[in-house]
């Protein structure tokens, strides 16, 4: 998703915490994005498969959305493609 400077300087001045979440949740846009792209589908199609008002699916891609573990399995579900990767605290100390 393209940012803008303005946007990516008032980033910068928000606790880190928020900042975190708030691209966590922008990864997680791209990363439906990405698989939407990759498989020529559009947000539309993506509601369709959710059951979902296309409106609903904009404002989720809007990368400001507190996406819950199971609307993400039903994404994933839905696009039969993994969104996130958890790394577990082991393998990040080995």
């Amino acid at each position: 998703m393209k940012r803008s400077s303005i946007l990516e300087s008032r980033r910068k001045s928000v606790n880190p915490e928020i900042r975190e979440s708030v691209d966590i949740s922008f990864q997680i846009v791209d990363r439906i994005h990405e698989i939407l792209t990759e498989k020529g589908m559009k947000q539309k199609d993506l509601a369709l498969l959710l059951g979902k008002k296309e409106a609903e699916i904009s404002k989720w891609m809007r990368g400001t959305h507190n996406f819950t573990i199971d609307t993400l399995v039903s994404i994933e579900n839905a696009l039969r493609a993994p969104i996130m990767q958890i790394i577990h605290h082991e393998e990040v100390m080995a």
